[in-house]
């Protein structure tokens, strides 16, 4: 069966497990898939592992009076990730195996320093993250429901191919905005949640005394569909189908800064 161009993005950019970059050979199936994650450095050497932290330099669509540096860490490997299925709002633990791997972040320098505040998602996969990468910071941490993973309803623990010829998952894919997953989660909510964080978060920033000779450094453990959503959000001329969300147990360092009243950069 023929894929245009347009289709294969369509259908897999939208699960929250997607990173663009794989070379074009890739098979489409491959591509489909709700956990695939290309990674340009593992095409090349199958055996090399991602580096723990990836920055992209991007601008900013946010007016801060503030400089604003995020840490957003993306939960480390479950088993539904390893086997490819939607995984949402199923609470799962790490692998064991998922732990060994985290521990080379605490040594990395983004986690040097202290941080003004702690945010993690309440769901296992996420707060066993932070035990392992910061266990120093697990008592002070902030655990936001808004910061889950989308509810992906009667579809969590499913495979692409187990539902590529639903026709309510096809509706999904080709606009969720209009259509939500049986018994989950809508886009609307979602987005919606993602916002009302992000916008707390700024306002208690940018209204907290004595924080404006610096960037606040805030470190935030959480979900790829979470982090896809704030780059969106955040990154001018970025959407949601666009961003990339790091790997399982890996960090993307993102900066806000206010320029007297002009856009800021990210980065």
């Amino acid at each position: 069966m023929a894929n245009n161009r347009a289709g294969l993005d369509a259908e897999h950019v939208l699960h929250p497990e997607y990173m663009p970059g794989a070379r074009n050979e890739r098979k489409p199936e491959a591509a489909l898939n709700p956990e695939y994650e290309p990674n340009p450095v593992q095409d090349a050497d199958p055996e090399s592992e991602p580096d723990p932290v990836s920055e992209r330099a991007y601008e900013c669509k946010v007016d801060l009076q503030v400089e604003l540096e995020l840490v957003l860490i993306r939960h480390g490997h479950t088993q539904w990730n390893a086997e490819r299925r939607y995984l949402g709002s199923t609470d799962l633990p790490l692998l064991p195996e998922s732990e060994v791997k985290l521990t080379a972040l605490r040594h990395q320098p983004e986690l040097a320093g202290s941080f003004w505040r702690v945010y993690c998602s309440d769901l296992r996969r996420c707060c066993e993250t932070l035990a392992v990468i910061a266990p120093s910071l697990v008592q002070s941490a902030v655990y936001d429901s808004r910061l889950r993973e989308m509810s992906f309803g009667a579809w969590e623990g499913q495979t692409y191919e187990q539902l590529q010829s639903n026709p309510s998952y096809r509706s999904w894919i080709d606009d969720p905005t209009a259509f939500t997953p049986p018994d989950g989660e809508s886009w609307a909510e979602f987005t919606g949640r993602v916002e009302s964080f992000l916008s707390e978060m700024l306002h208690i920033a940018a209204e907290a005394p004595g924080l404006r000779n610096g960037p606040i450094r805030v470190l935030i453990v959480t979900h790829g569909g979470v982090i896809r959503q704030m780059l969106a959000r955040t990154t001018a001329g970025l959407g949601f189908r666009e961003a990339a969300a790091p790997p399982p147990g890996t960090a993307t360092t993102v900066r806000l800064r206010w320029r007297g009243g002009e856009e800021g950069s990210c980065h």
